[in-house]
C-alpha cells in the first residue's frame, strides 16, 4: 500500500514539474523568442502593422499551446479538484484547430511578400 501511495505521489510531482517547465518555456517564448523574431521581421518586411499582427498571433498561439499542455498535465495528476480544468479543453482544442489555417495564411503571406520583393 505504501508503495502505491509513493508511486502516486511521484506521478503527481512529475506532472507538476512538467507544468512548471511548460510555463517557463512559454515565458521564454513570449519574452525572448517572439521579440527577437519581431525585430528580425521588422528589418525584412516594411509593413510594420503586418509584422506586429503576425507576432501577436504567435503570442496567442504560444498561450494556447501552453494552456493545452497545462490542462493535459494537470488532468494526468488525477486530482478531483484539478480535473475541473477539463472544461477548458474544448475551447483550447477549437483554437488549436485554427492553427492549420494560420499556417496557410502565413504561407500565402510569404508568397505575396516574396513576389513584392522580386518585382522591386
Amino acid at each position: 500500500m505504501i508503495r502505491g501511495v509513493k508511486l502516486a505521489l511521484e506521478e503527481y510531482i512529475v506532472n507538476l514539474l512538467k507544468i512548471v517547465f511548460v510555463v517557463l518555456a512559454g515565458h521564454i517564448s513570449l519574452t525572448k523568442v517572439i521579440p527577437l523574431l519581431d525585430g528580425l521581421l521588422s528589418e525584412l518586411i516594411k509593413e510594420k502593422k503586418a509584422v506586429d499582427n503576425f507576432t501577436s498571433l504567435l503570442g496567442i498561439l504560444v498561450f494556447v499551446l501552453v494552456g493545452m499542455k497545462i490542462v493535459e498535465f494537470a488532468l494526468a495528476t488525477q486530482n478531483k479538484i484539478i480535473s475541473y480544468l477539463s472544461v477548458v479543453k474544448p475551447g483550447l482544442d477549437l483554437l488549436m484547430s485554427l492553427s492549420s489555417y494560420f499556417g496557410w495564411i502565413l504561407a500565402g503571406a510569404v508568397v505575396v511578400l516574396g513576389l513584392r520583393s522580386f518585382r522591386k
